[in-house]
């Protein structure tokens, strides 16, 4: 039979109508986005939707300054702005929404055909089809679902634990960097003042002839070398604010106020305790002991895969009162159906649970590998601290003040004709950089003090108590991943 073109655009011009209502129904701006969530969306949120629309880097309003020029206020700003932070917490958000669509029953099918020859029977010819029907998986595969939509938003908590220390290490360590440029131009420029005076001696006495020019001209050429030093000094310093900036979302060329010096603290913990605690609270350790269970648990729904699933269905025609035998009621039609899916093809379910067992597998030993690597991290980010400590109390406690006895001795001693300018510069220059080694050694010590608390997992005290007035402890692990907390 022959069907008119009128048919045709009759029976498919409802598609076309949901097709071109339904055209690309998600191309809207980033910033129509946020109007429609706007009771849910922060602030921040809102920020950062504005500046991927713009598709612009940090904006250029008015910088926020930084309340105190503590390490401490920096790392607060960091867990409060960086986007990494803010991407790996919308991460885990995102993830488990998962659940209640892992859970829920596929939607169920209804049908409808009011379009075509149908079927004349005996209680009349039929009008309308219509059938409804619902997938129903065996037992326990919905719930074993939902176990696996868990253990994914698990390990995404672990990972935004992870990139959160990770962010508080770099943002220390950027800050101890800064911390040593300022120093170390603050000494440079001290010891550039007491040099400036060694020539102005070695001038004077050269002017009266008890001193060679080269006395003179070995002083200009230190003054020289120490200007070089300041410039390498600013860019190291400017490299350092640069990077510190980044990570608390603020322009790279904004302002920053020089750190305040810090005096050298004892360091107490034990490598034991640190280890232990390393193996309870390290994300990483974390995340792959959620991967182990995720896959013992894909595991098991591979299993339940051997199982049959159902379909039931219900069906109801309408049928017309006007039928071709004399006795034709009109009386519709319905049934109900049952069916199930015969799951016979044993290579493929063999193979799911072979893929679930070698995933098991992998993640184990992944999980060595892990754990012994942060065990490495911990012992030589232990030993560094430990170094770098006792190296920083020697050089306060006995090389420095040597080091200046012996430029004053020399001091006295050139004023007096007994020692020659060269060895009271080479003096001079020891102190220089014993007094530079000194804060390169504080500030290392810090860096390794953030690298070893990174590895842990937690901030602690010195002697390894955990630091309960520190942005990040061993109880409060995940706690900015909710809804509330967005």
């Amino acid at each position: 039979m022959r069907i008119s073109s009128k048919f045709k655009l009759t029976a498919i011009s409802p598609l076309l109508l949901l097709m071109s209502c339904a055209s690309n129904p998600f191309a809207i701006s980033l910033g129509e986005l946020a109007d429609r969530d706007l009771d849910r969306l922060s602030d921040p949120e809102r920020t950062l939707l504005d500046r991927a629309e713009r598709g612009s880097a940090v904006t250029r309003e008015p910088v926020e300054p930084v309340p105190e020029g503590s390490v401490r206020s920096y790392v607060r700003m960091a867990l409060e702005r960086n986007p990494s932070i803010r991407a790996a917490q919308q991460r885990a958000l995102r993830l488990d929404e998962r659940f209640a669509q892992s859970t829920s029953l596929d939607d169920p099918v209804l049908q409808i055909t009011p379009i075509g020859e149908m079927a004349d029977t005996a209680a009349g010819q039929v009008r309308v089809m219509t059938s409804l029907s619902q997938k129903l998986p065996y037992p326990g595969k919905l719930e074993t679902r939902g176990k696996i939509a868990e253990q994914d938003a698990a390990i995404a908590r672990q990972d935004f634990e992870r990139v959160r220390l990770s962010v508080i290490g770099d943002t220390r360590r950027s800050y101890w960097s800064l911390y040593y440029a300022a120093r170390a131009i603050e000494v440079t420029k001290e010891s550039r003042d007491l040099l400036a005076q060694l020539r102005e001696v070695a001038q004077a006495k050269y002017r009266t002839g008890t001193t060679t020019q080269q006395a003179v001209l070995r002083a200009s050429v230190e003054l020289n070398n120490l200007n070089n030093e300041l410039i390498t000094l600013e860019q190291r310093r400017a490299t350092a604010a640069g990077m510190l900036n980044m990570l608390i979302d603020r322009p790279v060329d904004a302002p920053l106020e020089d750190p305040a010096p810090v005096s050298l603290t004892a360091f107490g913990a034990q490598l034991d305790a640190l280890l232990a605690s390393s193996e309870r609270n390290n994300p990483s350790i974390k995340a792959f002991r959620e991967r182990l269970k995720r896959f013992r648990v894909q595991r098991d729904l591979a299993r339940l895969g051997r199982y049959p699933d159902f379909n039931v269905n219900v069906s109801y025609n309408i049928v017309n009162d006007e039928g071709l035998s004399p006795v034709a009621n009109g009386d519709d039609q319905w049934w109900i159906g049952f069916g199930f899916t015969l799951p016979i093809w044993r290579d493929r379910l063999d193979a799911a649970e072979r893929e679930a067992t070698r995933g098991v597998l992998e993640t184990a030993g992944l999980l060595a590998n892990e754990q012994n690597l942060v065990a490495f991290r911990v012992q030589d980010s232990f030993v560094k601290v430990d170094t770098q400590q006792r190296q920083a109390a020697l050089l306060r406690d006995v090389i420095l003040p040597e080091a200046r006895q012996t430029v004053e001795a020399s001091l006295s001693g050139y004023r007096a004709g007994e020692v020659d300018f060269l060895t009271l510069v080479d003096n001079w220059r020891k102190l220089l950089d014993f007094k530079l080694m000194y804060q390169s050694n504080l500030s290392e010590l810090e860096r390794s003090f953030a690298e070893l608390e990174e590895a842990v997992g937690f901030d602690f005290d010195r002697d390894g108590a955990p630091d309960r007035d520190g942005p990040v402890g061993p109880d409060a692990n995940n706690a900015d991943i909710t809804k509330d907390g967005q």
